[in-house]
């Protein structure tokens, strides 16, 4: 009788493969509305912005050494005049060219070559800025120039064509095409107003400060790094591996603006340090998302201070725009026109509020907050008892707290955040907020208090490296 039935079993596979193979995977044609997908044909489009793109040199003092052509850097042997190459590309008929800040920060005589025109043009750096790494250069050519037009970045879809423009390797203008790979990248170390689009398009050195462009012949992008084998970011010798990055016109627009009215560019100040809500934060700090920008650390004398923010709120919206990420934060305070009041929702405690804050100026000396490090733990942690000289140190009125003399490598600490020289003062814990720490024993007995396996915060006062006292922050770990 069992044989009967296994064969029973074979026949119906051997007979009916069809049957079975559709309660695993279905055949047939996805319903795509615009039907089949067709290549697009770059050479009308490349004939009609191709001579608005320049080659762009900065020639500065001898130099025996390796030198980084910034553009996105190439290291290479030479003697004589320290030479960098980018692009750029040209925006009005009267001469006005984008490039990158990297590509002419570090001084000297700027040349700007036209394709198809052997003159050296002598450019003029009307403004640079460091945070979004944007140039604005004016050459004089005496007649009127070809210039591009600026597209919306924000249309931008994942698998959207695109076209780079550049002078790779230093052999010329060189055209290459790809796709968005993605939008709103954010790099390892780099600045608070990353908001890159990655693209697949091959960008190489000599393309930093070429235009990105769009089917349409906009720019929607200017092209600033690439992720490359051998170098850990965007700097330090490589080549293209699919992964280049652009910031996105829409970010330029206002940078530009300001950079040809003043020659900088002057920016909103908050005075918050804000920190990523992952599912641990958002379980200790009892969120139903894990989304906004949980404040750390609110610097005396700043707009956040004068408007009530307190470390521990959680922000959800700013002027009407939802926070999504915390770096989401950052660029849209800095794009807040300065002396204006913007209303700002938080949880606070569990509770909604909202706070209304006057924006100010950011100062390039403003006092900035350090930032965290994101490493924590407990075990794995040799701790000391405070002192009322270190208390001093760290802007503390008692000796409460337990500081961190030494944290274990790839213990939990480390990988929470934890670091030497970090005083633990408080510890957040799910259902009963911030508890604070008294010593080293009472910091074990409130985590063992915790649920175990729960996540819970410690509030952590790290000095800045800067000399300009304490910042606050909290670091998750999970409890045993």
């Amino acid at each position: 009788m069992g044989n009967r039935i296994v064969f029973l079993l074979l026949a119906m596979l051997l007979l009916a493969p069809s049957a079975w193979a559709q309660l695993v995977y279905t055949e047939g044609n996805p319903e795509l509305g615009a039907g089949p997908i067709a290549l697009p044909d770059f050479s009308d489009l490349v004939a009609e912005v191709g001579s608005a793109v320049v080659n762009i040199s900065v020639e500065g003092e001898e130099s025996k050494e390796s030198v980084e052509i910034p553009g996105i850097p190439f290291q290479f042997k030479r003697e004589g005049p320290l030479t960098s190459l980018g692009s750029g590309f040209i925006i009005s008929a009267d001469g006005y060219i984008v490039t990158n800040n990297h590509v002419v920060e570090k001084g000297g005589r700027v040349v700007a070559r036209l394709l198809n025109d052997k003159t050296e043009y002598e450019a003029k750096v009307i403004g640079k800025d460091t945070k979004t790494d944007l140039a604005l250069l004016k050459i004089e050519p005496g007649r009127t120039l070809k210039y591009v037009y600026f597209g919306d970045s924000d249309d931008l879809s994942v698998g959207d064509w695109v076209m780079a423009i550049g002078n790779q390797f230093q052999l010329g203008q060189t055209v290459t095409a790809g796709i968005v790979s993605a939008t709103s990248r954010k790099v390892p170390q780099g600045g608070p107003y990353d908001n890159f689009i990655q693209t697949d398009a091959s960008i190489n050195p000599g393309s930093s400060g070429g235009p990105l462009f769009n089917v349409k012949g906009q720019v929607v992008g200017i092209n600033t790094a690439i992720f490359s084998p051998g170098r850990a970011q965007s700097g330090g010798a490589g080549f293209n591996i699919g992964i280049g990055f652009a910031t996105p016109i829409n970010l330029a627009k206002h940078v530009l603006v300001q950079l040809k009215q003043s020659g900088k560019v002057v920016r909103g100040w908050l005075g918050v340090l804000i920190q990523k809500i992952g599912p641990d934060e958002a379980y200790v700090f009892g969120l139903k998302k894990e989304s906004g920008a949980l404040v750390g650390h609110v610097l005396d004398g700043s707009p956040a201070a004068t408007a009530g923010f307190q470390r521990g709120d959680i922000i959800l919206s700013y002027n009407g725009q939802t926070i999504h990420e915390n770096d989401d934060l950052p660029l849209m305070v800095a794009n807040t026109p300065i002396g204006d009041s913007v209303s700002v929702e938080i949880i606070r405690d569990r509770k909604p509020m909202t706070l209304s804050v006057t924006i100010e100026r950011l100062k390039e000396d403003a006092p900035k907050p350090a930032e965290p490090e994101v490493k924590s733990d407990e075990y794995g942690l040799t701790l000391d008892p405070l002192d009322s000289k270190l208390a001093e140190l760290y802007g503390v009125s008692d000796t409460a707290g337990a500081l961190v003399r030494s944290v274990k490598p790839n213990s939990m600490a480390e990988r929470s955040g934890l670091i030497r020289g970090d005083l633990i003062r408080g510890v957040v814990i799910h259902g009963l907020g911030e508890q604070p720490v008294a010593d080293s024993a009472d910091l074990y007995r409130l985590i063992k208090g915790a649920e175990s396996g729960k996540p819970v915060s410690f509030l952590i006062y790290r000095l800045d490296r800067q000399g300009a006292g304490a910042t606050t922050l909290y670091l998750t770990l999970k409890s045993r």
